[in-house]
């Protein structure tokens, strides 16, 4: 890793990497590098909360993580892909960037028993949590680095990546389109370039959104956890109704599809975001509630907006899948 303000090459020197030029970093844990120090943002102070030890959503998905195919990293083409990699890996180096890493739950797909020897791995994120993801035996410094950074921009290496993923993150960051770019500036000739991003809903529900996350936006990240609340035991209140709703014909400007839903479908997808799911229950439906309504950015994409960024980042995309919530794109640069 480089130093983000003068570019030399960052030495360890115990709890501390530094520059030639004197700029000082503080290493939390070993093989855990903070390039930003005191700065503190929004975006930064929710998610060291939501992914932080005090929620411990990292535990969760460890006990959990066969169970939980409502996941975006159990859905569309993400583990198709983590497959790929491992088995690449497991005969040759692969360099992967995990842009917004969040709790670490890729990087534990990724080096799940028996950990590919290939694979090396760079994982960035905001939060100032990165010292509490747990490692996988085996998987020490020397393969696993977590840098706390602010993926909007060019991450501070001379490395260039064979894959960059980017799973549920990039709608999150100020500028989408800018970030993207600063991913695509660290992808090898060859390389694979992943997004989830999330997908336009109904106007209705795009309006319902914005009116409550503009309510909910400016709470301190614990009093908008308790708020969260709310928006789960309505869920699950309207989960437990048999109504269904039945929709004769395709309504195109409400995009509403002709149809038989759930009650509780039926407001989700197309009125208001109310999460909750059993194996969840309410403390982790809380966190999927809290993650949508409080972080301060949260744009939303129709596919063909997601796609036009590939194309003037001159890489090729190569597998698409929507749901009703995200879209996933891969593509591949030429060589």
């Amino acid at each position: 890793m480089q130093c983000p303000h003068h570019g030399g090459e960052l030495v360890s020197d115990g709890a501390v990497f530094v520059c030639q030029a004197g700029c000082r970093f503080p290493s939390p844990q070993p093989g855990v590098i903070d390039l930003l120090g005191d700065v503190a943002t929004p975006t930064s102070d929710h998610y060291s909360l939501q992914w932080g030890a005090e929620i411990d959503f990292a535990s969760f998905y460890r006990e959990q993580r066969a169970h939980l195919t409502s996941m975006t990293s159990r859905q569309m083409g993400w583990p198709a892909l983590i497959d790929r990699i491992r088995q690449r890996a497991g005969a040759d180096p692969v360099r992967l960037y995990d842009a917004a890493c969040g709790y670490g739950g890729l990087f534990m797909d990724l080096f799940e028993a028996p950990p590919p020897p290939g694979l090396r791995y760079v994982g960035a994120d905001i939060h100032e949590a990165l010292g509490a993801i747990a490692r996988p035996p085996g998987v020490g410094p020397d393969r696993a680095q977590f840098v706390r950074w602010d993926i909007s921009n060019v991450l501070p290496t001379a490395m260039r990546f064979d894959v960059i993923i980017c799973r549920a993150a990039i709608h999150h960051t100020p500028d989408p389109y800018r970030t993207f770019q600063s991913l695509a500036a660290r992808l090898a000739p060859g390389g694979t370039l992943a997004i989830t991003a999330y997908a336009k809903k109904s106007p209705m529900r795009e309006a319902t959104d914005d009116a409550l996350r503009a309510a909910v936006v400016p709470l301190p990240p614990r009093e908008a956890l308790a708020i969260a609340r709310q928006f789960t035991s309505l869920g699950k209140d309207l989960q437990a109704s048999d109504a269904v709703v039945e929709i004769t014909h395709d309504l195109p400007l409400l995009r509403i599809k002709a149809g038989r839903y759930g009650i509780q479908e039926f407001v989700y997808n197309h009125f208001m975001k109310c999460w909750f799911n059993d194996r969840f229950g309410d403390r982790y439906s809380d966190v999927v509630n809290f993650d949508w309504y409080h972080p301060p950015f949260a744009f939303r994409y129709d596919l063909h907006e997601l796609e036009r960024w590939f194309a003037e980042s001159g890489i090729d995309v190569v597998d698409t899948d929507t749901t009703p919530a995200q879209h996933y794109l891969e593509g591949r640069r030429p060589l």
